[in-house]
């Protein structure tokens, strides 16, 4: 049964990192009976672990394929995968993207609903009349909408099950209005449902929202003070992947359209247009995970907590997984002037069926365990949930992984932990003592920033070298201040584009450290709030507004079109952009094949209405990409070359 694989799908550049992260170890702890688990939620009872499973599709249209739930019984004291089995609990299921054990129950949330489990007969097992429906109508029937989470916090000393509503989407990317079935609802938002008990009535229970303006949040988690995280994904209004720490009451900036039988995202504002919405009405990001370079479609935050000695240096931090990348990331945050922001480094990655120095498909739920360890969920299906990478990957897998103890961790391991922001520059931390000193001149630094728009994705703005005027070591030579002068964060001047601005959005400074014998040697910093040194001014122009247009378009194609388009005849998603110009292709055209040859006016209109015809043999999945005319040439000259 674990025979089904992908279509080999390959990237440019570094985008996969290729080896697992020196501090770490992995075991796959697969079943070893016949199942196939599709992890898409994970939750402990003890050392036994439940685990939701269901297949993606891209239909709007009940039946959907039919999720279930696994129990793997005392998988913490299992040393290999020969002791380790899969019961199924439960089936048909709509769906089910979130799972918690709260005073011994289990509770589900389904795409159109979220359920208390009760076990009548005490077989260990569950059916439909043994479900408890807390809410229902959460959800119209659309290929896009889940329910993520949960996790379980306290309020008023109360508990509340929390997590993400995800949006309706029409194939291909751009918005769909979310029909409203219970008025409760307002997707593209986390909800605190509750008070729970383990007992609770659905009349004794409501739901309550804390923030809105997501789009994909494929990510739920808590923080060690009880902070909600989320982490959303690239697309409309999202020119970047975002790692958020909740401000209650916070609007991340994605748009639900709205009409009168449509709900839209809590505390989304009144007094916009939800048609063109505008990132003067958001909340900033805490983290910008740069598409491509960082993430794709990023998944589970979990808190690193309870962490050995001799790692606690990342005690407090996050990792967070990558359904496509098949990597997960680090990610640092630190509050400057009561505003919330941090940087994120590549943590791990590499490929390996074994499950020993990689991973085995693509990391979707990460939580952690009674025994301390981290336990990695994996998914998979066609189209845009396809782990990239070769050789081919399954579909579903699960690991764990063990942070090592001092006597196993390589004495001349190194690495950045942390970026702070410091007046006039930036602060770095390092895992030991660097045996040497940094010049002037090593540091590598840019920055740019994002314009959301009602376009799928978007391009970095305003790209800009930096150049660092002073190294300064602390004594013990675990830290490092660079003075950079000329950092931008949400500050004027603000870069304007076709009706919209990067106002609330920040800044993304990039920063690599080369030749140090480093690990993690680079990192990506959101400055939202910058401390200057006294005296210090912004910068009034905005250097590069207006790049190259070589520039330009590599920019959009490595932020936006790289997911599903290669440049060295590969197919991935879409087809290759090698040699297009003059290829003749046979395109849907009104629902009829028509052969036609590719010349300037057909790659116009492919990126101004790429729906209205699509090639044979590829699902009509290209986004509206909104682009200004300008930048719309600037790619097409582009591809010509290619």
């Amino acid at each position: 049964m674990r025979s089904r694989a992908f279509l080999p799908l390959l990237l440019t550049g570094g985008a996969l990192a290729d080896s697992l992260h020196p501090l770490v170890t992995l075991e796959d702890i697969y079943p070893s009976n016949e199942v196939e688990l599709k992890v898409s939620a994970m939750a402990f009872r003890g050392d036994d672990l439940f685990v939701t499973v269901f297949s993606p599709n891209r239909q709007d249209k009940a039946p959907f394929l039919k999720g279930e739930i696994f129990r793997i019984p005392e998988i913490t004291t299992k040393k290999d995968r020969s002791g380790i089995k899969a019961e199924r609990v439960m089936g048909d299921l709509y769906e089910p993207t979130a799972i918690a054990v709260h005073n011994g129950k289990i509770y589900v949330g389904e795409k159109d609903k979220i359920s208390r489990l009760e076990d009548r007969n005490g077989d260990g097992k569950y059916d439909a009349s043994e479900k408890v429906i807390l809410i229902d109508g959460i959800s119209q029937p659309n290929f896009h909408t889940y329910t993520v989470g949960f996790g379980v916090v306290e309020k008023d000393g109360k508990n509340y099950l929390a997590g993400n509503l995800t949006t309706s989407i029409k194939l291909g990317g751009s918005r769909a209005f979310n029909v409203t079935v219970n008025p409760k609802t307002h997707r593209g938002s986390t909800f605190m449902l509750g008070p729970i008990t383990g007992e609770e009535k659905p009349e004794d229970t409501d739901i309550s929202y804390v923030a809105g303006g997501y789009r994909t949040p494929n990510g739920f988690g808590v923080g060690a003070d009880g902070a909600m995280i989320v982490v959303d994904n690239q697309g409309v209004f999202n020119p970047s992947n975002e790692f958020i720490r909740i401000t209650p009451g916070g609007f991340y900036g994605h748009f639900l359209m709205q009409r009168d039988d449509s709900n839209i995202a809590a505390f989304q504002p009144k007094e916009a247009d939800s048609v063109k919405g505008g990132s003067k009405y958001q909340s900033p990001p805490t983290v910008h995970m740069p598409q491509g370079a960082v993430a794709r479609s990023p998944s589970q935050p979990v808190l690193l907590k309870d962490l050995p000695e001799a790692v606690a240096a990342y005690e407090g931090q996050y990792l967070v997984g990558d359904v496509t990348m098949g990597r997960v990331s680090r990610v640092f945050t630190e509050e400057v002037d009561g505003i919330w922001q941090g940087a994120v480094f590549k943590h791990s990655g590499g490929h390996d069926a074994k499950g020993v120095t990689g991973f085995t498909a693509g990391p979707n739920r990460i939580v952690q365990g009674p025994d301390k360890r981290f336990y990695i969920g994996h998914i998979g299906a066609g189209g845009l949930w396809e782990f990239l990478g070769e050789p081919k990957k399954p579909w579903w897998g699960l690991q764990r992984m063990t942070f090592k103890s001092a006597d196993q961790i390589d004495p001349k391991f190194n690495e950045i932990v942390a970026v702070r922001d410091v007046p006039g520059g930036l602060e770095l931390e390092f895992f030991r003592p660097l045996d040497r000193v940094i010049a002037v001149e090593l540091p590598e630094v840019e920055q740019w920033t994002y314009v959301p728009t009602n376009g799928y994705g978007g391009r970095p703005f305003g790209k800009e070298a930096l150049a660092v005027k002073a190294v300064t070591h602390s004594g013990d030579m675990r830290r490092v201040r660079l003075s950079i002068p000329g950092i931008r964060d949400n500050s004027p001047p603000f870069i304007k584009q076709k009706g919209y601005s990067n106002e609330n959005v920040g800044w993304v400074v990039h920063l690599k450290l080369p030749k140090q014998g480093l690990y993690a040697d680079e990192a990506w910093y959101t400055s939202v709030r910058h401390q200057r040194e006294q005296g210090e001014t912004v910068l009034p122009t905005v250097a590069n507004a207006d790049s190259d247009p070589k520039e330009v378009a590599e920019g959009i194609f490595s932020s936006i079109c790289a997911a599903c388009h290669s440049t060295d005849g590969s197919r991935i998603v879409g087809p290759s952009l090698k040699g297009i110009l003059g290829r003749t292709q046979k395109v849907i055209r009104d629902g009829k094949p028509v052969d036609v040859t590719v010349d300037e006016a057909y790659l116009h209109r492919a990126l101004t209405d790429p729906l209205h015809e699509y090639p044979e043999g590829y699902a009509p999945a290209m986004p509206a990409l909104n682009l200004p005319d300008k930048d719309r040439k600037a790619l097409v000259d582009w591809m010509k070359g290619l």
